[in-house]
């Protein structure tokens, strides 16, 4: 009997840990492992090579070339043609008349036109210095997130989202890196619930608005929580630190140090408590080891 008691002991420790391994896989993941969906996206950049394989599964695989590109000749927008002044060094994305997507995305070109990628992209054009931008830098297109040749039409909200967060990410690494770690992401992406908030949820698709003030983020808020006002608005989403780009917010600043804090703090009394916790379950057994044998 003293053996069965034992042994009960040991396999409900056992239990209690898989237990915990679960809820800090769960909940402490960044979920760089998740973000990546599984699908026929080829990657940001563009080629000149199409797979027609791939194409004819995408969400324009019914179109013809001619239907986006017009005319495959050398004026600006066009293909480029052996033996013509037209270099090859300017990629396929940065040399496309994106203007063209309205012709079937009317909204979604509207609502883009009035965003802040639009708005970054007519300073580009205007401003000398902003001229010679590497392409990581420059504003984003259509083209930088969307894969018109291959993304496929009438994916999922969880799919969707997903692909979104690391297309995103891939210009706004570290207020990924806050989402992911932050309940919406933890939610939305590692455990797909489609009911939490992805990042056009909050800022948009095309318009992409920013939310830095409260006054700005309170509609977001509200669609999911609708007793939210004012102070929940200053909530902070992405405790980044100022990169030196744009204007130091000492409000949100001091808010991220008391997070940071806070973070560090929790994180050291979970991990003192799971030390005492299975560090008194461990020296229980050896206990109870102990009066067997000496018993015997």
């Amino acid at each position: 009997m003293e053996a069965r008691r034992l042994m009960g002991e040991v396999k409900g420790g056992r239990a209690l840990l898989l237990a915990v391994a679960f809820f800090f896989f769960c909940f402490t993941m960044t979920g760089d492992g998740l973000v990546r969906a599984e699908d026929s996206y080829s990657g940001a950049e563009a080629s000149w090579l199409v797979n027609m394989k791939l194409f004819s599964r995408s969400a324009h695989g019914a179109l013809s070339c001619e239907a986006c590109h017009g005319l495959m000749d050398d004026k600006p927008g066009g293909h480029p043609i052996l033996g013509s002044k037209m270099s090859l060094r300017k990629g396929p994305t940065e040399r496309y008349d994106y203007s063209r997507c309205k012709i079937c995305h009317k909204e979604s070109y509207a609502q883009y036109i009035k965003g802040i990628h639009a708005e970054a992209l007519k300073k580009e054009k205007t401003d000398p210095k902003l001229l010679n931008l590497s392409v990581e830098k420059r504003a984003p297109t259509c083209g930088h997130c969307h894969s018109s040749h291959y993304d496929e039409g009438g994916v999922s909200r969880l799919d969707a989202g997903r692909r979104m967060t690391e297309v995103c990410g891939g210009c706004h690494q570290d207020q990924m890196v806050t989402y992911l770690n932050g309940f919406h992401g933890k939610t939305a992406v590692n455990l797909g619930d489609t009911s939490s908030a992805y990042c056009s949820d909050c800022h948009g698709a095309h318009a992409c608005v920013s939310l830095k003030p409260p006054e700005a983020a309170l509609p977001a808020c509200l669609r999911c929580h609708p007793k939210a006002d004012l102070s929940f608005a200053k909530f902070v989403n992405h405790p980044t630190a100022p990169d030196g780009k744009e204007k130091v917010d000492k409000e949100k600043a001091i808010r991220v140090a008391v997070i940071r804090i806070v973070t560090v703090v929790m994180s050291v009394i979970v991990l003192l408590v799971v030390v005492f916790f299975y560090g008194h379950s461990f020296l229980w057994i050896l206990r109870e080891l102990h009066e067997k044998l000496r018993r015997h």
